[in-house]
């Protein structure tokens, strides 16, 4: 299937509070510029972030999920079976005592570190964890490339891994895309569904998205919305006809059901011998920040949070 390709879509756009929402964001003092790709985000910022991250937490748990906490250091090791190293070398940054971790820049490395070598019972699968709690996500993103709460060097997430038999991660992925876009719907932000690429262009994932025939066999399906953008190179049009021109479509979250290339550098297998597969669901709350305040606006969110 080609890349692109709309899967899902909410339909038309209705008005937009729109204009710069990093600007305004500064001059509110709802964020404060801190360094090159860093914010500090104040109270009302963060008020908004957490009611919109409270009713995915919801979702998740709804829908199955255990919330826990993963480290953010991550051995090299873990790096190189996850393939980092090798496809997306220039998103580390290197961190510990001795240099030889890195800043956790995909945010569910922990769990399969953790499974290594693991045998998992089949009546216990699938194994859904929902992870937020550990803090920012970080990525080494060249100067050029950043734009605003929209693309930082350190972000927060909602962080949706599973794993189990082939139908059980589609399922999952499904529930937890099913689940955002519903929320999305709820709050009056339009959205699409694409296939997409993910963070890395691993081989075995190229080869599933030329041969997927049916969104269910699409391995990385990204959620897009509208977004403010202080980026020239942004202001295109959506990919969907059914979108106004005038608005640019931001992945909000990635999607994924990978099939067995991250369980089988893991060595996580199933007592029963059955193929294990994986998949993750990453949802950024500062993009959602951000699009939220371009369909509303500042004075309305401040309404909803105080009603």
């Amino acid at each position: 299937m080609k890349l692109g390709t709309i899967l899902a879509t909410s339909g038309e756009i209705g008005d937009m509070f729109g204009g710069d929402i990093r600007a305004e964001a500064l001059d509110r003092g709802w964020i404060s510029d801190f360094a090159e790709g860093q914010y500090v985000y104040r109270a009302p910022w963060v008020r908004l972030l957490r009611r919109l991250q409270g009713s995915i937490l919801d979702q998740a748990y709804r829908n199955g999920f255990q919330e826990w906490l993963f480290p953010r250091l991550i051995p090299q090791k873990a790096l190189e079976d996850f393939r980092l190293t090798q496809y997306a070398p220039e998103l580390l940054m290197p961190a510990g005592v001795n240099g030889n971790q890195v800043l956790d820049p995909v945010q569910c490395i922990s769990l399969y570190q953790l499974l290594r070598g693991t045998k998992l019972p089949l009546d216990e699968l699938p194994l859904r964890i929902v992870e937020t709690l550990g803090g920012w996500t970080w990525r080494n993103e060249h100067a050029e490339e950043l734009d605003g709460p929209v693309k930082a060097r350190e972000f927060l997430r909602v962080e949706h891994v599973f794993l189990g038999t082939r139908e059980q991660v589609r399922a999952s992925r499904a529930l937890v895309r099913e689940g955002l876009t519903g929320l999305l719907t709820s709050w009056d932000l339009s959205w699409q569904v694409v296939a997409a690429e993910g963070c890395m262009e691993i081989p075995s994932l190229v080869e599933a998205q030329d041969a997927a025939l049916s969104p269910d066999e699409v391995p990385v399906q990204d959620i897009e919305v509208p977004l403010s953008s202080t980026r020239y190179d942004r202001n295109r049009p959506g990919w969907a006809d059914s979108f106004d021109e005038r608005f640019d479509l931001r992945e909000i979250s990635g999607c994924s059901a990978e099939g067995t290339h991250l369980t089988e550098r893991f060595e996580i297998t199933t007592e029963d011998g059955i193929d294990l597969w994986s998949g993750c669901c990453g949802i950024g709350l500062n993009r959602l920040v951000v699009a939220y305040l371009y369909r509303h606006g500042f004075e309305a969110a401040e309404k909803m949070l105080d009603a």
